[in-house]
């Protein structure tokens, strides 16, 4: 399954929406969209990750990297809502402590996306390539609104 991000900017961060699979196929990609949304947008992120069907230990990795670089940007990563598989991955390599959901923005996040209607919404989207081909270079500055993923063997 393709993975889609919605972001909504704010005055103090951007609150992101994840849905699809982030494993090892588009964890770099995952890395480089949140990447573009910390570049374009804040490097205070308030993620919901409720819409995740799967997660496996590559997409916490870029998970952690994600935090790690939103911190280097004098920025923070933040859970609002994870889906029960990112729970799992979470308890499962005991990072609990790394990523504390904030229970009561959940809801929030689940009225603020329904109210938006997706009209406010930037999207990024990964989309899976033939194997031998590469993305070209993109002009510096330039939003990545869809980021092309090519399967490892």
């Amino acid at each position: 399954m393709a993975l889609t991000l919605h972001v909504c900017p704010g005055d103090s961060g951007a609150v992101v929406w994840a849905s699809g699979d982030v494993d090892t196929n588009v964890a770099e990609t995952f890395q480089d969209m949140m990447l573009s949304v910390m570049r374009r947008h804040s490097p205070s992120l308030l993620l919901d990750l409720s819409g995740v069907s799967f997660m496996d230990c590559a997409g916490l990795r870029a998970l952690l990297l994600t935090q790690r670089r939103a911190g280097m940007r004098g920025g923070s990563v933040s859970l609002i809502a994870e889906s029960a598989a990112v729970r799992r991955i979470i308890d499962l390599l005991g990072v609990r402590d790394a990523f504390p959901v904030r229970e009561r923005l959940s809801e929030l996040s689940a009225v603020l996306l329904s109210l938006l209607g997706g009209a406010e919404l930037q999207h990024y989207r990964s989309v899976e390539r033939p194997a031998r081909s590469r993305p070209g270079p993109r002009p510096a500055g330039e939003p990545v609104r869809s980021v092309d993923v090519r399967r490892q063997r």
